[in-house]
């Protein structure tokens, strides 16, 4: 608006070459601002307020439009929604009682089954034979409705004597067809709507076929057959369940009346005058159907009853919205009230963290998730002061690790050299076992100890393994029996210091003085798998001591065997991942026997690929 101001202003003056002075500009941008800071809202708690109450009134005004359109919806659809539904219902048990009929009449004409042993009826004048035939009649009438247990009265009727032919159940002594309320047919067939029973002892409400059949004699008779409706029922539980008079009404073809469930509304012989499917009176709402056989189905309703149910409904919406208004109102000034102090707790809360104090406090707002903020807030300075901790231990663990590892390099270097020494002094003095001795100790030195450049392979690792078994045989009197199969897997990789740690343990802690030891490396070049097993004689192991090297983790009981036997087992699972497989096997004083399968890959292949 005071953008337009300001063009307007500019091009009235325009024709004049003048301009506003900038203290005017200013005074205009200054209003700018000002309204700018008033409405633009940059505090989260009335952000927040503005939030609540826009969503609330948007929900208020949404119920209340979704609760008028239902309103509407339901005054405007329940004619094609509830009333077509109920009344397609009682249309389709209609068809179906009509049908069933029709059926049943067929079988009595000459045709059917029923009807050729009439025929014979009717030509037969020796009484024993009628009494045999009309037995007949009934046990096949009974075969016919049985399917149908709502069939009652079926008969064949003389038009011209005015008698009942034949008939399966005693007949009303008045009853005359020409008086049934024929709502369908045309030709032989006639379909009567509603109407009581014509059985003597009955009084239910029931509905009817008529058929005029004519006999090879030219005998003239009339079928009837009637069955049982529950249009009554129907009616009444649909008016019950729903709490709404209907009415239910059929129809002829011209529109009259001929059965009506409301005989004071829409009493029979009455003329019904109703245009299309459905529709609206001055006094009712209503709903039609053509039934198959070519009648009219009418369901019904007052309109008093319609406009009843949709005055409650608005009733009742206005009384919602008020509530909603008032709750609105209420939750919106307690919201407030919650929001705001835990609001400002978090804030002095950040000031004095912002400030360097690292202390803890302790606050109840009664509301979990400000608390929870809270707790996790408390956690955080503790792991910040927990932070700072570990780096100050870190950095002292960092520099006397620095410390150690000049001196762990100085060590093995310090070693190696003096052991140089004491080779070549012995050497100078033709000291040669001592010279082989210290030579052999070089080479496994250097090779557990990392110094040798070479990738381990299995003939390396067959190498130190026998040099280590050649110091130990000068110190202890065993045998070692050594059954090495050549092939090209020898120079496959390999895990490096994998077998001195098995031969070690049962040099160790498993042979006597005259032990035997046999080690057995072979390859299988399908499978590409090498065998290792290593086996010694001695006093073998027990079952909790086999249980014991057979875990995975550590164990401060596992000395000994087990140290040796998890660094095996660590460094073939970090070379060759879940492919390589160690068992271990042993006998209290027989012996223990250690089996290793390695995948190899041969040195001819690899270099191909």
């Amino acid at each position: 608006m005071c953008c337009s101001i300001l063009v307007c202003e500019v091009m009235e003056v325009q024709g004049k070459r003048m301009f506003k002075s900038p203290g005017t500009v200013h005074k205009k941008i200054g209003i700018l601002s000002m309204l700018r800071n008033r409405f633009v809202f940059s505090s989260l708690r009335k952000r927040i307020m503005v939030l609540l109450t826009v969503g609330f009134v948007g929900c208020a005004i949404l119920m209340a439009s979704v609760s008028y359109n239902a309103i509407y919806t339901m005054q405007r659809d329940k004619i094609k929604t509830s009333m077509a539904f109920d009344l397609y219902q009682q249309t389709t048990k209609q068809n179906q009682v009509y049908n069933n009929l029709l059926q049943v009449t067929q079988q009595m004409t000459p045709e059917g089954t029923v009807g050729h042993l009439m025929e014979t009826y009717i030509s037969t004048e020796d009484i024993y034979s009628q009494r045999v035939l009309s037995r007949d009649i009934s046990y096949n009438i009974g075969l016919v409705t049985f399917s149908n247990p709502a069939m009652q009265l079926v008969m064949y009727y003389n038009p011209a004597s005015g008698r009942a032919s034949y008939s399966n159940l005693p007949l009303r002594a008045d009853f005359t067809l020409q008086s049934l309320p024929n709502v369908a047919g045309m030709g032989e067939l006639k379909y009567q709507s509603p109407h009581k029973s014509l059985c003597r002892f009955s009084d239910d409400l029931v509905v009817s076929v008529t058929r005029e059949v004519e006999f090879p004699d030219g005998t003239e008779l009339v079928v009837y057959v009637e069955a049982k409706t529950d249009i009554t029922t129907d009616m009444n539980s649909l008016t019950e369940s729903l709490n709404m008079p209907y009415s239910l009404i059929l129809t002829d073809t011209a529109g009259t009346v001929t059965y009506s469930s409301n005989p004071t509304a829409f009493e029979a012989g009455r003329h019904l005058e109703l245009k299309g499917q459905s529709g609206t009176t001055d006094d009712y709402v209503w709903n039609r159907m053509t039934g198959d056989y070519g009648y009219d189905i009418t369901l019904l309703l007052p309109v008093s009853y319609y406009n009843h149910e949709l005055y409650t409904w608005k009733n009742h919406m206005y009384w919602i919205l008020a509530i909603a208004l008032l709750m609105m109102f209420i939750l919106t000034l307690v919201l407030r009230r919650l929001i705001n102090r835990p609001f400002l707790l978090i804030e002095k809360e950040m000031r004095t963290f912002g400030k360097g104090y690292m202390g803890t406090s302790q606050y109840h707002t009664g509301i979990d998730e400000f608390d929870r903020i809270f707790d996790q807030f408390n956690i955080m300075k503790r792991q910040i002061q927990q932070l700072i901790l570990d780096v100050e231990q870190k950095e002292k663990r960092r520099h006397q690790l620095e410390i150690e590892k000049l001196a762990y390099q100085i060590n093995p270097h310090f070693l190696m050299n003096t052991l140089n020494s004491v080779r070549w002094l012995a050497v100078m003095h033709k000291q040669e076992e001592i010279e082989k001795f210290v030579s052999s100790l070089i080479i496994l030195l250097n090779y557990n100890l990392g110094k040798s450049e070479e990738k381990a392979t299995f003939r390396s690792e067959i190498q130190v393994m026998r040099t280590y078994l050649e110091l130990q045989q000068m110190r202890h009197d065993f045998e070692v029996k050594l059954d090495i199969a050549e092939g090209a897997y020898l120079d496959s990789p390999v895990a490096r210091f994998i077998l001195q740690p098995i031969v070690e343990n049962a040099v160790c802690h498993g042979l006597d003085d005259n032990g035997m030891l046999e080690i057995s490396i072979d390859s299988d070049e399908a499978t590409q798998m090498v065998r290792i097993i290593i086996r010694d004689d001695g006093k073998g192991l027990s079952q909790e001591t086999l249980a014991l090297l057979q875990r995975d983790t550590p164990d401060q009981q596992q000395t000994g065997w087990g140290i040796g036997l998890r660094y095996v087992r660590s460094m073939l699972e970090s070379f060759y991942g879940y492919k390589a497989h160690m068992g271990i096997d042993s006998t209290p004083n027989q012996g223990t026997t250690v089996t290793l399968n390695l995948p190899f890959l041969d040195q001819r292949k690899e270099r191909a690929m």
